[in-house]
């Protein structure tokens, strides 16, 4: 019957998420970063361990664990001659790991743990390796509109762009990082920040621009600054470096055309970005923006400043420097 063929279809293509951890330059092995991590898995409410086994490497240096829970799986692996770990960790459900993710960083680069691995060395401890360097892509698994009869891509906001584009490529760009992840009323909100590829901003530029080494790069701050995106209902909204071009092409040719715009109405708008641009005009007298999502214009407001920041107009409280009113 098609129920069977359905069930069978759903035991054959379990759908979920995968995360896979790349890194590099780690300081410290033991069997604790091993029990840290089960108890980090624990912690995200995956408390059952149905089966854990480990495995030296032939060469006597390392280990390869496998674990299994219901309805997840992982497998850890430690190179610690070439100070790698590798992390593979898959869950069931529509469950975004990112915040494990943040939480496994924060374990390798805790440095209680790395000066304990390095009074238990001695000696023997390499001071010279560099800083951690994680990989890392969270990618979906049996999500597909043939998966299931009632799946539907558009309400899964993890089966978007932010997945596509974010998320899921795992690549040198060590710059991938959530600002901000909240379900409002009305949508999936999820702001992210990133290095920005099409500028071809490297990441050595980027950190040789946070320092004050006289540099090009430090002496040019600006453009090496990351770029933060917004995702609703995970497809790519706006961008800090292209929301400029964006709302001045939506504001000005009307504003322009129109003879005299004195009151002017905005129907959504909650980044604040085209009400910025609307008061670039001297003309106008009153602005009225409506919008459903309050919830979305302040954490537009908290997250992404730079979007309705008119402390450069002429006319607008502060004098137009920083610090003067936002729209």
């Amino acid at each position: 019957s098609s129920e069977e063929e359905r069930a069978l279809k759903d035991l054959q293509l379990p759908a979920g998420y995968e995360l896979i951890i790349d890194a590099k330059n780690v300081k410290y092995f033991d069997h604790s970063l091993n029990e840290e991590m089960i108890n980090l898995f624990k912690t995200h409410g995956f408390t059952s361990i149905l089966s854990y086994h480990c495995n030296m490497h032939s060469t006597g240096a390392g280990m390869s664990c496998l674990g299994l829970m219901p309805r997840s799986h992982f497998s850890i692996h430690s190179f610690p001659e070439e100070s790698v770990l590798f992390i593979d960790f898959f869950s069931e459900g529509e469950m975004n790991l990112y915040s494990l993710y943040e939480d496994i960083k924060g374990i390798l680069f805790d440095t209680n743990q790395e000066e304990n691995f390095k009074s238990n060395q001695g000696d023997n401890f390499d001071v010279n390796v560099p800083d951690v360097k994680i990989l890392w892509t969270q990618c979906m698994r049996g999500f597909r509109e043939e998966f299931s009869d009632d799946y539907d891509s558009s309400m899964n906001p993890l089966d978007g762009e932010i997945t596509q584009d974010i998320y899921g490529p795992k690549d040198d760009s060590t710059i991938k990082k959530r600002v901000v992840s909240l379900k409002t009323k009305y949508q999936n909100v999820e702001i992210v920040e990133i290095l920005p590829k099409f500028h071809s901003i490297s990441h050595i530029s980027y950190v040789k621009s946070l320092s004050n080494d006289e540099s090009y790069e430090s002496l040019n701050k600006e453009l090496y600054r990351t770029d933060k995106q917004v995702f609703l209902d995970g497809d790519l909204q706006s961008s800090l470096y292209g929301e400029v071009p964006y709302h001045e092409a939506m504001v000005h040719p009307a504003m322009m055309t129109h003879p005299n715009p004195k009151r002017v109405a905005i129907i959504g708008g909650g980044e604040g970005a085209t009400l910025r641009e609307v008061l670039k005009h001297n003309t106008v007298e009153e602005v009225v923006m409506v919008d459903i999502d309050e919830e979305f214009i302040n954490l537009c407001r908290a997250h992404i400043p730079e979007w309705s920041d008119c402390s450069d107009l002429i006319g607008s409280s502060g004098g137009g420097g920083v610090g003067g009113e936002k729209a």
